[in-house]
């Protein structure tokens, strides 16, 4: 943070304690010697998180429901090694060592959400899907060789990264047609990336190039390489992830959080 942004930034975090009951751990400010200290935080990052959270609240029809959906949040910037963010109840951490998207704060404000309410939103997702997480299942796949991945890790090749149903290293078998998968897989980051789908599925915000790039990768040929997503067996794969008609509101994530935003799933 630049010292000639101090109040624009004290503007910007008043507007999201107050609108979306978010605080900010400020980094930032003058030190003891009288030194000005920049911390991790930019003017457009706190600009993209307020915008970003604004684009969740929205679908939530606003911040009050926001704030009784998360139960208030506190977000920091901190190394946490090779992820670009981890989230749980009232708390949303960012990495120090880059910067963030707005994909990246809607889904890991959809984990804390999912938090808040004792991680019940993305079992009842993996129920209405038709999923189930069964990790014997899951490795008797790979005994016989039925696995689209390793045994015990990631593997970094094509049509070996683990994306087919059971092949992950949580057991997870979802069900219906998710926007994509991997070895990391399971019914947590699920619920996270489908919350994010649905917040910018056609809807001509900061998450709807991205959530359609993960939808059309999978209308190239086996062996192409996709600008952001690399190389894979595209439409081997798409028998598993591309969606009737490539319409991404026909598949049963985008309905469960239409339900689930419009209050008709109840979660004890």
């Amino acid at each position: 943070m630049e010292n000639a942004d101090i109040s624009y930034a004290a503007e910007k975090l008043m507007q999201l304690q107050s609108e979306y009951r978010v605080e900010v751990v400020t980094d930032w400010g003058v030190d003891s010697d009288g030194t000005w200290q920049k911390g991790n935080w930019s003017k457009e990052e706190l600009d993209r998180l307020y915008k970003s959270i604004g684009l969740l609240a929205a679908i939530m029809k606003g911040g009050k429901q926001f704030i009784e959906n998360l139960g208030g949040v506190t977000v920091k910037k901190e190394d946490i090694g090779p992820r670009g963010g981890q989230a749980q109840a009232h708390l949303v951490t960012f990495n120090s060592k880059g910067s963030f998207s707005a994909w990246t704060v809607v889904h890991e404000f959809a984990h804390a959400w999912d938090a808040n309410h004792r991680w019940k939103l993305s079992r009842a997702l993996e129920n209405y899907t038709g999923g189930a997480t069964r990790p014997f299942l899951s490795w008797l796949m790979k005994f016989v060789g039925l696995s689209d991945s390793n045994f015990f890790k990631q593997e970094d090749k094509p049509g070996k990264r683990g994306r087919k149903p059971g092949c992950n290293a949580a057991g997870y078998f979802y069900g219906d047609k998710p926007s994509g998968s991997n070895w990391k897989f399971n019914r947590l980051e699920d619920f996270a990336e489908s919350i994010a789908m649905y917040v910018g599925w056609a809807r001509s915000n900061d998450l709807s190039n991205w959530a359609e790039a993960r939808i059309k990768r999978y209308l190239l040929e086996n062996g192409a390489t996709d600008k952001n997503f690399g190389k894979d067996q595209w439409t081997y794969y798409a028998t598993y992830f591309y969606p009737d008609r490539g319409d991404y509101t026909k598949t049963k994530r985008w309905k469960f959080v239409e339900e689930l935003v419009k209050g008709r799933i109840k979660i004890a």
